[in-house]
């Protein structure tokens, strides 16, 4: 039954999804195109403006794009189980909790599409720039491994790090937003405002504990260190700082799920 109902609500989102991809998709391919005309727009002011702005556009673009994606998540999921709506949903032959499976599920596979998107459009413009700018295949070797050493992408640990993080966000963000449009419904006749305020205040909380992980994981010691520390160090530093994110993240993930479960089954606001 689950099956079923992840078919269902991809076939009720695969258009917007597709479409919005699509757009992140377009704008990293005519960024790239124009980046790789930066040499012959050197010495002309007019077309250099134009250059930036395709550039501000792409920037714009990915973030509408990105923004569009969650809020279209969060307004079906409002939409489907705290409205009227919700006395059809509710009614299905299947457990609550299969129809909170399935929009986390949903949700969470289209938000990782959209982050895939977003990596291949930046791939696709920075190859433009690369392209544009005549750079050898032995100068791009060099600076790619000179980057990589200090991030620590050598360290196998690191890599693992940051495929966790890559699969954890997307539930992640997904979850969470469903958990402040859960908390929010409570409100009897200010949902909307109620989601707002749990989201605002979501935010803060996060902000601060971010704050201290990154102070308790030597950031701090980071800034007093001379150049040349500062580059043994920052890979070490940062592969704590993003599993130590990644972790907390997971446990707030956990946490705001099994408080939808319990919503969804017993504190139902239907308008």
């Amino acid at each position: 039954m689950l099956g079923k109902l992840i078919k269902y609500d991809l076939n009720a989102t695969w258009k917007i999804m597709v479409v919005l991809d699509a757009v992140i998709i377009f704008l990293g391919i005519l960024t790239g195109t124009v980046l790789h005309a930066v040499p012959s727009v050197e010495d002309s002011i007019g077309l250099g403006l134009m250059m930036f702005s395709f550039i501000g556009l792409f920037y714009i673009g990915i973030i509408a794009a990105s923004v569009i994606t969650i809020i279209f998540l969060v307004m079906r999921f409002y939409r489907n189980l705290y409205t009227a709506e919700g006395y059809l949903t509710f009614t299905l032959p299947v457990k609550t909790d299969l129809i909170m499976h399935s929009k986390v599920i949903t949700g969470a596979m289209w938000m990782f599409l959209s982050y895939i998107c977003i990596i291949t459009a930046f791939i696709i413009s920075g190859a433009g720039l690369i392209s544009g700018a005549g750079a050898s295949a032995d100068e791009l070797a060099a600076a790619l491994r000179e980057f990589y050493s200090v991030l620590g992408f050598p360290d196998p640990g690191f890599a693992a790090v940051l495929i966790f993080t890559f699969i954890v966000t997307p539930f992640v963000t997904v979850v969470s937003m469903y958990f402040c449009v859960s908390v929010g419904q409570l409100w009897q006749n200010h949902k909307i405002i109620g989601t707002i305020l749990c989201i605002i205040g979501l935010y803060i909380v996060n902000q601060i504990i971010a704050q201290g992980i990154m102070f308790g994981s030597g950031f701090w010691k980071l800034l007093t260190l001379e150049a040349g520390d500062i580059d043994a160090m920052f890979g070490s530093m940062y592969k704590r700082i993003l599993l130590s994110m990644s972790i907390m993240n997971l446990i707030e993930g956990i946490i705001f799920y099994v408080v939808n479960i319990i919503i969804t089954r017993k504190k139902v606001n239907l308008d």
